[in-house]
Protein backbone atom coordinates (compact mmCIF):
# COMPACT_ATOMS: atom_id res chain seq x y z
CA UNK A 1 0.00 0.00 0.00
CA UNK A 2 2.82 2.40 0.81
CA UNK A 3 4.46 1.60 -2.52
CA UNK A 4 1.16 2.24 -4.26
CA UNK A 5 0.74 5.74 -2.87
CA UNK A 6 4.36 6.89 -2.69
CA UNK A 7 4.80 7.47 -6.43
CA UNK A 8 1.76 9.69 -7.09
CA UNK A 9 2.18 11.56 -3.83
CA UNK A 10 5.80 12.34 -4.54
CA UNK A 11 5.10 13.41 -8.15
CA UNK A 12 1.95 15.43 -7.65
CA UNK A 13 1.59 16.08 -3.95
CA UNK A 14 4.28 18.68 -3.33
CA UNK A 15 3.74 20.54 -6.58
CA UNK A 16 -0.03 20.48 -6.19
CA UNK A 17 0.04 21.77 -2.62
CA UNK A 18 2.42 24.59 -3.54
CA UNK A 19 0.19 25.47 -6.49
CA UNK A 20 -2.89 25.63 -4.26
CA UNK A 21 -1.09 27.88 -1.80
CA UNK A 22 0.01 30.19 -4.59
CA UNK A 23 -3.52 30.40 -5.99
CA UNK A 24 -4.98 31.02 -2.53
CA UNK A 25 -2.56 33.89 -1.90
CA UNK A 26 -3.14 35.38 -5.35
CA UNK A 27 -6.91 35.22 -5.02
CA UNK A 28 -7.20 36.75 -1.53
CA UNK A 29 -7.81 40.15 -3.00
CA UNK A 30 -10.64 38.81 -5.16
CA UNK A 31 -12.24 36.36 -2.77
CA UNK A 32 -15.65 37.87 -3.46
CA UNK A 33 -15.26 37.41 -7.19
CA UNK A 34 -17.36 34.40 -8.32
CA UNK A 35 -15.03 33.77 -11.24
CA UNK A 36 -12.03 33.56 -8.94
CA UNK A 37 -13.88 31.14 -6.65
CA UNK A 38 -14.82 28.97 -9.60
CA UNK A 39 -11.25 28.93 -10.85
CA UNK A 40 -9.96 27.98 -7.40
CA UNK A 41 -12.51 25.13 -7.12
CA UNK A 42 -11.56 23.92 -10.59
CA UNK A 43 -7.89 23.74 -9.64
CA UNK A 44 -8.71 21.76 -6.48
CA UNK A 45 -10.81 19.27 -8.44
CA UNK A 46 -8.09 19.01 -11.08
CA UNK A 47 -5.45 18.36 -8.44
CA UNK A 48 -7.38 15.48 -6.90
CA UNK A 49 -8.18 14.07 -10.34
CA UNK A 50 -4.46 14.04 -11.18
CA UNK A 51 -3.69 12.44 -7.80
CA UNK A 52 -6.27 9.70 -8.39
CA UNK A 53 -4.92 9.13 -11.87
CA UNK A 54 -1.43 8.74 -10.43
CA UNK A 55 -2.66 6.15 -7.95
CA UNK A 56 -4.34 4.15 -10.70
CA UNK A 57 -1.23 4.39 -12.89
CA UNK A 58 0.95 3.25 -10.01
CA UNK A 59 -1.29 0.26 -9.39
CA UNK A 60 -0.85 -0.75 -13.03
CA UNK A 61 2.91 -0.32 -12.79
CA UNK A 62 3.24 -2.25 -9.55
CA UNK A 63 0.62 -4.83 -10.47
CA UNK A 64 -1.17 -7.01 -7.92
CA UNK A 65 0.42 -10.17 -9.31
CA UNK A 66 4.01 -9.10 -8.80
CA UNK A 67 4.07 -10.35 -5.21
CA UNK A 68 5.06 -13.99 -4.98
CA UNK A 69 3.96 -15.56 -1.70
CA UNK A 70 6.41 -18.00 -0.12
CA UNK A 71 5.81 -21.61 -1.10
CA UNK A 72 4.64 -23.91 1.67
CA UNK A 73 5.55 -27.09 -0.21
CA UNK A 74 8.13 -28.92 1.88
CA UNK A 75 7.20 -27.12 5.09
CA UNK A 76 6.29 -29.25 8.07
CA UNK A 77 3.07 -28.46 9.90
CA UNK A 78 3.15 -30.21 13.25
CA UNK A 79 0.83 -27.94 15.21
CA UNK A 80 -2.78 -28.47 16.13
CA UNK A 81 -6.05 -26.63 15.68
CA UNK A 82 -9.25 -26.73 17.71
CA UNK A 83 -12.28 -27.84 15.74
CA UNK A 84 -15.86 -26.66 16.14
CA UNK A 85 -16.65 -29.67 18.30
CA UNK A 86 -13.87 -28.47 20.66
CA UNK A 87 -11.62 -31.37 19.76
CA UNK A 88 -7.90 -30.93 19.07
CA UNK A 89 -6.79 -31.88 15.59
CA UNK A 90 -3.12 -32.68 15.03
CA UNK A 91 -1.96 -31.69 11.55
CA UNK A 92 0.57 -34.53 11.51
CA UNK A 93 -1.45 -37.73 11.74
CA UNK A 94 1.45 -39.84 13.00
CA UNK A 95 -0.48 -42.97 12.03
CA UNK A 96 0.47 -43.31 8.37
CA UNK A 97 -2.52 -41.41 7.00
CA UNK A 98 -2.40 -38.39 4.74
CA UNK A 99 -4.12 -35.20 5.93
CA UNK A 100 -6.14 -33.19 3.42
CA UNK A 101 -6.48 -29.59 4.59
CA UNK A 102 -9.17 -27.68 2.70
CA UNK A 103 -8.76 -23.91 3.15
CA UNK A 104 -12.14 -22.45 2.30
CA UNK A 105 -14.65 -19.68 3.00
CA UNK A 106 -18.42 -19.61 3.39
CA UNK A 107 -18.76 -17.00 0.61
CA UNK A 108 -16.70 -19.03 -1.88
CA UNK A 109 -18.95 -20.86 -4.38
CA UNK A 110 -16.22 -23.26 -5.65
CA UNK A 111 -15.39 -24.13 -2.03
CA UNK A 112 -19.00 -25.08 -1.36
CA UNK A 113 -19.22 -27.01 -4.63
CA UNK A 114 -16.21 -29.10 -3.51
CA UNK A 115 -17.86 -30.26 -0.29
CA UNK A 116 -19.58 -33.39 -1.71
CA UNK A 117 -16.21 -34.64 -3.02
CA UNK A 118 -14.55 -33.99 0.32
CA UNK A 119 -17.45 -35.73 2.07
CA UNK A 120 -16.99 -38.78 -0.17
CA UNK A 121 -13.28 -38.90 0.65
CA UNK A 122 -13.98 -38.47 4.36
CA UNK A 123 -16.63 -41.21 4.29
CA UNK A 124 -14.97 -43.77 2.01
CA UNK A 125 -11.23 -43.27 2.50
CA UNK A 126 -11.00 -42.64 6.23
CA UNK A 127 -8.42 -45.39 6.60
CA UNK A 128 -6.08 -43.59 4.20
CA UNK A 129 -6.73 -39.87 4.55
CA UNK A 130 -8.08 -37.43 7.11
CA UNK A 131 -10.05 -34.42 5.91
CA UNK A 132 -10.29 -31.10 7.73
CA UNK A 133 -11.72 -27.79 6.56
CA UNK A 134 -10.12 -24.60 7.87
CA UNK A 135 -11.63 -21.14 7.42
CA UNK A 136 -10.09 -17.91 8.67
CA UNK A 137 -13.62 -16.58 9.21
CA UNK A 138 -15.01 -16.29 12.71
CA UNK A 139 -16.54 -19.25 14.51
CA UNK A 140 -19.87 -17.42 14.60
CA UNK A 141 -19.89 -16.99 10.82
CA UNK A 142 -19.08 -20.63 10.09
CA UNK A 143 -21.50 -21.99 12.69
CA UNK A 144 -24.28 -19.83 11.25
CA UNK A 145 -23.52 -21.12 7.77
CA UNK A 146 -23.56 -24.73 8.99
CA UNK A 147 -26.86 -24.22 10.79
CA UNK A 148 -28.45 -22.91 7.61
CA UNK A 149 -27.15 -25.95 5.72
CA UNK A 150 -28.59 -28.25 8.38
CA UNK A 151 -31.97 -26.55 7.96
CA UNK A 152 -31.87 -26.99 4.19
CA UNK A 153 -30.96 -30.68 4.52
CA UNK A 154 -33.82 -31.28 6.96
CA UNK A 155 -36.27 -29.52 4.66
CA UNK A 156 -35.14 -31.63 1.72
CA UNK A 157 -33.90 -28.70 -0.36
CA UNK A 158 -30.25 -29.72 -0.03
CA UNK A 159 -28.56 -33.10 -0.44
CA UNK A 160 -27.00 -34.52 2.71
CA UNK A 161 -23.67 -34.87 0.89
CA UNK A 162 -23.49 -31.05 0.63
CA UNK A 163 -23.28 -30.76 4.42
CA UNK A 164 -19.71 -31.29 5.68
CA UNK A 165 -19.36 -33.77 8.53
CA UNK A 166 -15.57 -33.76 8.57
CA UNK A 167 -13.82 -31.62 11.23
CA UNK A 168 -13.94 -27.85 10.84
CA UNK A 169 -11.65 -25.21 12.34
CA UNK A 170 -12.14 -21.45 12.19
CA UNK A 171 -10.43 -18.18 13.00
CA UNK A 172 -10.03 -16.89 16.52
CA UNK A 173 -7.03 -19.14 17.08
CA UNK A 174 -3.51 -19.43 15.71
CA UNK A 175 -3.96 -20.97 12.30
CA UNK A 176 -1.28 -22.98 10.46
CA UNK A 177 1.22 -21.23 8.22
CA UNK A 178 -0.33 -22.82 5.14
CA UNK A 179 -3.64 -21.08 5.88
CA UNK A 180 -1.99 -17.67 6.22
CA UNK A 181 -0.08 -18.29 2.97
CA UNK A 182 -3.23 -19.11 0.98
CA UNK A 183 -3.89 -16.62 -1.82
CA UNK A 184 -6.98 -18.17 -3.46
CA UNK A 185 -10.02 -20.15 -2.36
CA UNK A 186 -10.35 -23.03 -2.28
CA UNK A 187 -6.82 -24.33 -1.81
CA UNK A 188 -6.21 -27.90 -0.69
CA UNK A 189 -3.01 -29.04 0.94
CA UNK A 190 -1.99 -32.65 1.34
CA UNK A 191 0.26 -33.40 4.28
CA UNK A 192 2.23 -36.57 4.79
CA UNK A 193 1.92 -38.47 8.07
CA UNK A 194 4.81 -36.39 9.44
CA UNK A 195 3.01 -33.11 8.64
CA UNK A 196 5.18 -32.32 5.62
CA UNK A 197 3.24 -30.39 2.95
CA UNK A 198 3.57 -32.57 -0.15
CA UNK A 199 0.87 -31.29 -2.52
CA UNK A 200 -1.00 -28.04 -3.12
CA UNK A 201 -4.15 -27.84 -5.25
CA UNK A 202 -5.34 -24.31 -5.97
CA UNK A 203 -8.93 -23.89 -7.12
CA UNK A 204 -11.62 -26.47 -7.68
CA UNK A 205 -10.52 -29.91 -8.91
CA UNK A 206 -12.34 -33.08 -9.89
CA UNK A 207 -12.26 -36.22 -7.78
CA UNK A 208 -9.68 -38.16 -9.90
CA UNK A 209 -7.22 -35.28 -9.58
CA UNK A 210 -7.64 -35.14 -5.81
CA UNK A 211 -7.32 -38.93 -5.49
CA UNK A 212 -4.13 -38.89 -7.58
CA UNK A 213 -2.69 -36.18 -5.31
CA UNK A 214 -3.64 -38.20 -2.23
CA UNK A 215 -1.89 -41.26 -3.62
CA UNK A 216 1.24 -39.27 -4.47
CA UNK A 217 1.25 -37.73 -0.99
CA UNK A 218 0.94 -41.12 0.70
CA UNK A 219 4.23 -42.27 -0.84
CA UNK A 220 7.45 -41.76 1.04
CA UNK A 221 9.87 -39.38 -0.76
CA UNK A 222 12.06 -42.26 -1.92
CA UNK A 223 9.08 -44.24 -3.21
CA UNK A 224 7.70 -41.16 -5.01
CA UNK A 225 11.03 -40.59 -6.76
CA UNK A 226 11.19 -44.23 -7.81
CA UNK A 227 7.65 -44.14 -9.17
CA UNK A 228 8.43 -41.01 -11.16
CA UNK A 229 11.25 -42.72 -13.02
Amino acid sequence: MLALFSLPLSLFGIGGILGLIAIAIASRANVRDANQKQAFATVIIGFFAVLLGGIVASSWLIGPGRYEPPSVIGMTQTGRVTTLDDGPFELASGDGRVTLVDVWATWCAPCIASIPMLEAIHRDLGDEVRVIGISSESERTVRGWLERRHTEVRSGTLAASALPTYPMATGGQTLPDLVRATQAYPTMYLLGPDGNVRQQLVGMHDLPTILAAIRASSLEPGDAAAEGR
